[in-house]
Parts: structure tokens; C-alpha cells; sequence
């Protein structure tokens, strides 16, 4: 009986891991997805894993096990934001070139965050997406799942100073990323106002409102369009970076 008790809190360490993991991490986590579903994931990720993790002297009393615990949903959790912070970015550069090209007030409720977003920040955020799944970005996180329990053993999770400094630097690369992707429309959109200011000073009988709001809409659109194929390149470079992070977190646990 002890036995088989040792292996059910090896187990639920393992389940917790899995579980945070999953709850965070984009595609996994989003609130479309059914809550009995993710379940179901996790038990069967966490039965994948299990036979592979090396047994470990469970520790008498509460206390120290409840330590544990705790131990792997904060690596899940911060495993799993590590990659989050990437659509976090994306979502940012599409609220940055939404507001340039007047859709400040036409947003509409993201269903993974039940907040208002900008609708080109939406169309980016579906689109990465789908463009992870296709380049089998989902693939980073499992196998970053399964990498994590080779180098960080159960009960072995230690929060060092150079993790709390990955993730400052992560959490500044979403900086980075918004004004690469939304570059190209708002240098456009710069040229566009620009234009309109010295078009307003050299006829002043104009309209600029009016007329400027339906070109930088239109511009706008354009350049969004254009830059689509370079897009699909930012993210493939980035899924490339997003898998060196993590396995550089993992080994910040280490």
C-alpha cells in the first residue's frame, strides 16, 4: 500500500507540472479550449511522462511534499509564460498598428483574456497561431515539458536569481517584437500624417480629417497585406528563439 501511495504523489507531482504548464501556455490554455479537455490532456501527457521519471523518496509530512508542490506549478507557470510573452508581443504590435490606422475604437473581446483588444491585434494573434501549429511550434512546448523532467527532477525545483532574469529579458523581448512587426505601418502611416500636415498648411480649405482617415485606413490595410509573407518569417525566426529560451530557463532551474 505504501507502494502505491509513494507513486500517486510522484504522479500528482508530475500532473501538477503538466497542469500549470498547460494552463498557460498559448493553444493549450485558451479558454476555447473545453476545461475537461485540458484535463484529459494533462492526465495523459502526465501518464506519458510518468514511466520515464526517475523514482525519488517521497518525504514523510505535509509540509515538505506541499513545498514540492508548489516547486512545479511555479516552473510550469513560468515555463509556459515564456512562451505566451511571445503572442503577448504580437497582440501589443497589432494594438500599435491598429491605433495608427484609426481603429483605436473598433476593438472587440478577446476570448482568452475577456478584454477589449484592437481587431488587427486579434487578426495577428489567430494568425500566429495558426502559423505555430503549422510550423509545429506546439512541438516547443512538449518537448520542453519533456526536457524540463531530465534536467529538473521532481522536488528538485530551485528559484535561482537567473531565472527571475530570463524572464525580465523575455518579458522586454514583447517590447522588441511589437515594433518589429508593426514597423512597416506605422513608418507608413508616419509618411501618411506627415503628408496630410503639409497638405492641411497648403490648403487650408481642406478637410484633412476626412480625408486623411479613409487613406490611412486604406494605407494601412495595404501594408498589412504586403508585410503578411514577412510576418510568417518573424515568426518562424522567433519560434527558433522561443525554443533556445526555454531550454535556457530550463537550465536556470538546474
Amino acid at each position: 500500500m505504501s507502494y502505491w501511495l509513494d507513486e500517486f504523489h510522484i504522479f500528482l507531482l508530475i500532473l501538477l507540472r503538466v497542469s500549470a504548464l498547460l494552463i498557460v501556455a498559448p493553444i493549450f490554455g485558451h479558454r476555447l479550449f473545453l476545461a475537461r479537455a485540458k484535463v484529459g490532456l494533462a492526465v495523459m501527457v502526465s501518464m506519458v511522462i510518468f514511466p520515464t521519471v526517475d523514482r525519488f523518496d517521497v518525504p514523510v509530512g505535509f509540509l515538505p511534499y506541499a513545498v514540492m508542490m508548489v516547486g512545479e506549478v511555479i516552473m510550469g507557470l513560468v515555463i509556459g509564460y515564456a512562451v505566451l510573452l511571445l503572442f503577448i508581443g504580437i497582440q501589443f504590435a497589432g494594438q500599435l498598428a491598429g491605433l495608427q490606422m484609426g481603429f483605436g475604437i473598433v476593438n472587440v473581446i478577446d476570448p482568452a483574456s475577456h478584454d477589449q483588444v484592437s481587431i488587427i491585434g486579434q487578426f495577428l494573434n489567430i494568425l500566429a497561431i495558426l502559423l505555430m501549429l503549422t510550423l509545429d511550434g506546439h512541438h516547443i512546448i512538449l518537448n520542453g515539458l519533456m526536457t524540463s523532467f531530465d534536467a529538473v527532477p521532481l522536488g528538485g525545483v530551485v528559484l535561482k536569481v537567473p531565472v527571475a532574469q530570463k524572464m525580465i529579458a523575455l518579458t522586454a523581448e514583447v517590447f522588441v517584437i511589437a515594433i518589429k512587426i508593426s514597423a512597416p505601418i506605422m513608418i507608413a502611416l508616419f509618411l501618411i500624417s506627415t503628408a496630410m500636415g503639409v497638405l492641411a498648411r497648403t490648403v487650408p480649405q481642406m478637410n484633412v480629417f476626412i480625408v486623411g482617415f479613409p487613406v490611412q485606413l486604406g494605407v494601412g490595410m495595404s501594408i498589412l497585406m504586403a508585410t503578411l509573407p514577412l510576418f510568417q518569417i518573424m515568426i518562424e525566426r522567433a519560434l527558433k528563439l522561443l525554443e533556445r529560451d526555454v531550454f535556457a530557463l530550463i537550465d536556470f532551474f538546474a
